[in-house]
């Protein structure tokens, strides 16, 4: 009787261990969040390389990540990596927008403080 115990409890320890196995294999190739990382970097790419080239490196390096991991079949950590990817694209798109509106901001302000200086030589 012992020994089938003994038998049985390596049997369930095994079984045990195969379904935490596949229950780590069950997770999904992230193909939508990889789409999704891609075109942000990829909508990123014209406007950040030039005011965010920090914050879009960040980004592409992290979609190279969860490339690579898409690769290795570690879809946990492609599905981490790619969504940090798309999130950091948007930072950098973000702060590149915002740089492009503020000089156009000084660019409108220069025009008006041109605009007064003419006047008041008109004025004059």
């Amino acid at each position: 009787m012992g020994l089938a115990l003994l038998q049985h409890g390596r049997y369930v320890g095994v079984n045990a261990a195969l379904c935490l196995l596949a229950g780590c294999a069950s997770v999904p190739p992230p193909s939508q969040q990889l789409g999704a990382a891609r075109a942000m970097v990829a909508q990123a790419q014209p406007v950040a390389a030039r005011d965010a080239p920090m914050g879009l490196a960040t980004a592409q390096n992290k979609l190279a990540g969860a490339e690579q991991a898409m690769k290795r079949e570690d879809y946990a950590n492609a599905r981490i990596y790619a969504e940090q990817a798309e999130v950091d694209a948007k930072y950098a798109l973000t702060l590149a927008e915002n740089a492009r509106a503020q000089r156009a901001a000084a660019e409108v302000n220069q025009g008006i403080s041109t605009l007064r200086q003419e006047l008041e030589r008109r004025v004059q």
